[in-house]
């Protein structure tokens, strides 16, 4: 695999940005609940919504020049800088590209606010890498369609 280099995404980047929903949805939600892994592959990674959202938001991407091998993006919600996706493609995983897509977050939160995330109870790979980098739950958010949701947050 060749190495990815990180971009920041355009919103013409919106249809590889589907390609790569279309590998990590599935593989991510469908064990946790299938009807959820749908739910957010329509509703959160439609070319539309992932053109409007590169407009709209911050979106590092890792490019190998073939295909988007990961995306991570952040916005403000309630006065908070919230990291509503950060994804690798399966072939990718444990790489290190999480790490830097994750870095690169980072970077773009101010000094001493803290970078909040949310991800689907049950998400155990997801709860691991985030603890490991220093994010500490603080609550968790009932559903009554789909999983509950975990909100961590890390101090800087």
């Amino acid at each position: 695999m060749a190495e990815a280099t990180l971009r920041h995404a355009t919103p013409d980047d919106a249809p590889a940005l589907r390609v790569l929903g279309e590998a990590v949805v599935p593989a991510t939600y469908a064990p946790i609940d299938p009807a959820y892994a749908e739910f957010t592959l329509a509703e959160w990674w439609d070319v539309d919504r992932m053109r409007e959202s590169a407009e709209r938001l911050w979106h590092g991407v890792a490019d190998d020049g073939e295909r988007l091998l990961g995306v991570a993006n952040l916005g403000r919600s309630d006065e908070r800088w919230v990291m509503w996706k950060l994804y690798v493609h399966p072939d990718a995983q444990g790489s290190g590209l999480g790490r830097r897509l994750l870095e690169a977050t980072l970077e773009q939160v101010p000094d001493g606010e803290p970078l909040w995330l949310e991800y689907v109870d049950g998400n155990t790979r997801a709860a691991g890498f985030y603890a490991a980098h220093g994010f500490v739950e603080s609550h968790r958010e009932a559903s009554e369609r789909f999983p509950d949701l975990v909100w961590m947050r890390k101090d800087r």
